[in-house]
């Protein structure tokens, strides 16, 4: 059998770098990467997990503990969870508590000696007590859709609370203040959220708030329909319920139906989760849909990172929105079209409507908790004061895009920045990122990016998240980037970040060009028609990944980013790429769908394309666009173009490139001192260059440049030093 050493030969690298390979360290540079997996490949190489267990002191496998892994809810969970884990080369161990103490504790005890590398759990309670055995011994631990008291924690849920109170606002707007809340145990954080939430939505609407109708059971059918039955025997008759889970809704439905009641003629009803399955037959419950196959993601991509980093991450708190779906089962139906004998059963297909409920605010929350307990939450500490003008400042970026004025034009670097320029500014030779060159982002890490980044006072750096394939053979196409790797990623930047006022743009790979240029027909226009259905099918392809990946990535960190981005070669010198009829069919709905989560979250959009923009701007506009980068000098009037656009396209970027390439220090700062004067004055307009990489730019041209920005940069001094 072929040894570590073998392959370290056969590669010509250490048996260490072979080992770093293997448990996929991201300081291997990825020459020397394909090498080591050829070198594996040639000789069947196949590790020792047991020596590699002894070696490393882990097990690559992790726990999953769910509530009740009958309930579809936890089995798309557990999915979540499982592909990221497999991705990643972990095994999960699925243990099922059953709501059940005793079982969850000696799940734990189980775990423990078998040394998982790490948890997930969706606790019985929330006493941290419960568990002492993963805090004594510091396993990493992601608890997934509650809450533990006193044990800051990693965390992942949907907001039970703003997802309840849409649900009852929507019940109220029809009409109905008698609604009764069927709930969990009292001892789930995930119970009493959903209930604040009924109360939240009651008391802003005036509705008095009575006790008789709020009950706690179990999240199972059994307790829905018990629960279901006492309401009606005590004669509080409630003109709608709303069930805090698919399995209590189940139970509610059953006790209905044994009492000869219609839904939704006799008692509307609603309830928190959908039925992934049974919605596609069975479409009728109007439900607040949580996204529960990505609450299984993110949980995964929680441990991992803690796992596989040496680095000492603080707990993170991730709250993802739900979306509210409209069916039957509330009679908003019946209120629309008049008399309707539609209720359970359901004959044909049906119609609904989905709206997106973000999460509550922290003036929000803070009324919540008074109005469910009497007390308010301490108000959040002083941020402290602004930085000075020649200093990062996201918010500068922020207010340009609106047409707001602020100490000085905003200037950021969305292009490739060259190994060499990265050395000038940081003073040290920049550390290689093994991640960001997976998902399509900067070779150098998160880190030294922010650090250049406060070095130069730049307000806002990219992240940026690709996939361009390089095979036109669609059943051929490398894997797309690991979601895992993709958060992960984003959420380095945003960590790095925390705290410098530097803003972090998440910048995406459209379907277009990316297409275009896989099938060959970007260099060759003419064959457009000839290949529109092959090279519609690589859009769809590429248009499905990137709508799933800008969804999670928005659902997750959306209120941490500054905008997004969308990169896309729309256009060249003489305008858009295809004739105007051609691009119309294939673009603005499958950009539509793209860009919907950013539009959602209220996330300032910006697309990057050179070229000749003056014919695409009112279609980008439309779309929901609200900047363009970059509007060169060479092929756009760009004075004209702000002042025909000022207050609805904001303009990013138009630093000539062989200026920057060439130029002598003294043309480059006349040069920003002229940009700074004729586009600055009233907002709109952020400086930057109009490169994708910087491999031919002296690193003291750049600095030079950016220099001049804040020399000449400030608003109201007329080009004018201040």
């Amino acid at each position: 059998m072929p040894t570590i050493s073998d392959v370290a030969n056969r590669a010509g690298v250490s048996p260490a770098t072979v080992s770093r390979v293997l448990h996929g360290a991201s300081n291997v540079r990825p020459d020397t990467r394909a090498r080591v997996e050829h070198a594996i490949q040639q000789l069947g190489y196949v590790p020792s997990a047991v020596a590699q267990s002894l070696r490393s002191k882990r097990t690559r496998s992790i726990a999953l503990l769910v509530s009740d892994v009958t309930n579809n809810f936890w089995t798309t969970v557990a999915r979540g969870v499982e592909d990221v884990a497999q991705r990643h080369r972990y095994s999960v161990l699925l243990c099922n508590t059953d709501e059940d103490l005793a079982k969850q504790c000696q799940y734990l005890d189980v775990l423990i000696r078998q040394q998982v590398d790490g948890v997930i759990i969706a606790p019985y309670d929330s006493d941290p007590q419960h568990l002492d055995g993963l805090r004594s011994r510091n396993i990493p631990t992601v608890v997934v859709d509650r809450q533990v008291d006193g044990w800051d924690v990693d965390s992942v849920m949907s907001d039970s609370v703003a997802g309840s109170r849409a649900l009852v606002q929507h019940l109220l707007s029809l009409g109905h203040r008698h609604i009764g809340v069927l709930s969990g145990p009292n001892t789930t954080s995930t119970a009493q959220d959903r209930i604040a939430g009924y109360c939240l939505a009651l008391s802003e609407a005036g509705v008095p708030i009575d006790p008789r109708l709020i009950r706690h059971g179990e999240f199972r059918t059994t307790s829905g329909e018990e629960l279901m039955h006492q309401l009606l025997d005590e004669g509080l008759a409630p003109s709608a319920i709303f069930a805090a889970n698919n399995a209590i809704a189940m139970g509610v439905i059953n006790a209905l139906g044994k009492r000869g009641l219609r839904i939704p003629q006799d008692i509307a009803l609603v309830c928190f989760d959908d039925l992934p399955d049974a919605s596609h037959l069975f479409p009728f419950l109007t439900v607040v849909a949580q996204p529960v196959y990505d609450l299984g993601v993110n949980a995964a991509q929680l441990l991992l990172s803690r796992l596989e980093t040496e680095a000492t991450l603080r707990p993170r708190h991730v709250v993802l929105p739900s979306r509210l779906v409209v069916r039957h089962s509330c009679g908003s139906r019946l209120v629309k079209n008049g008399q309707c004998p539609l209720s359970l059963p359901v004959p044909g297909v049906v119609p609904e409507e989905s709206r997106m409920v973000r999460p509550l605010g922290s003036d929000q929350r803070r009324s919540t908790s008074y109005v469910v307990t009497g007390q308010a939450d301490s108000p959040p500490r002083g941020t402290g004061r602004l930085t000075d003008y020649d200093r990062s400042d996201v918010k500068r970026l922020l207010n340009a895009v609106q047409y707001q004025e602020t100490d000085r034009v905003p200037h950021l670097e969305l292009g490739q920045i060259s190994r060499a320029i990265l050395e000038y500014v940081l003073e040290r030779e920049p550390a290689y990122d093994l991640v960001g060159s997976r998902v399509g982002g900067q070779e150098v890490t998160p880190e030294d990016h922010v650090d250049f980044a406060l070095r130069l006072g730049i307000d806002a750096i990219p992240c940026c998240l690709s996939w361009r394939p390089e095979s036109t053979d669609m059943a051929d196409l490398q894997p797309a980037p690991s979601m895992a790797d993709q958060l992960s990623y984003l959420e380095r930047y945003l960590r790095a970040a925390e705290g410098t006022n530097v803003g972090i743009i998440a910048c995406f790979s459209s379907f277009f060009d990316v297409a275009l240029q896989t099938t060959g027909v970007m260099v060759a226009l003419h064959r457009f028609r000839d290949e529109q259905t092959a090279l519609e099918q690589m859009m769809d392809l590429l248009l499905q990944h990137q709508e799933r990946v800008m969804r999670v990535l928005c659902d997750r960190f959306a209120d941490d980013l500054a905008l997004i981005m969308i990169h896309d070669q729309i256009a060249g010198q003489g305008g858009l790429v295809l004739p105007p009829d051609d691009f119309l069919t294939v673009y603005p709905a499958r950009m539509t769908r793209l860009i919907t989560p950013a539009r959602e979250h209220g996330k300032p959009l910006l697309l990057h394309t050179a070229g000749k923009m003056s014919h695409a701007l009112p279609m980008l506009h439309n779309l929901g666009f609200d900047a363009i980068h970059p509007p060169d000098l060479a092929t756009n009037e760009i004075l004209e173009l702000k002042q025909d656009w000022a207050g609805r396209l904001a303009l990013v970027g138009n630093f000539p490139t062989q200026l920057l390439v060439t130029g002598s220090r003294d043309e480059i700062e006349e040069t920003v001192r002229t940009i700074c004067a004729t586009l600055a004055p009233g907002g709109g307009y952020a400086l930057s260059s109009s490169l994708d990489t910087f491999r031919d730019v002296p690193p003291r041209n750049y600095v030079t440049m950016v220099q001049a920005v804040h020399k000449y940069g400030r608003y109201g001094a007329s080009g004018a030093e201040v």
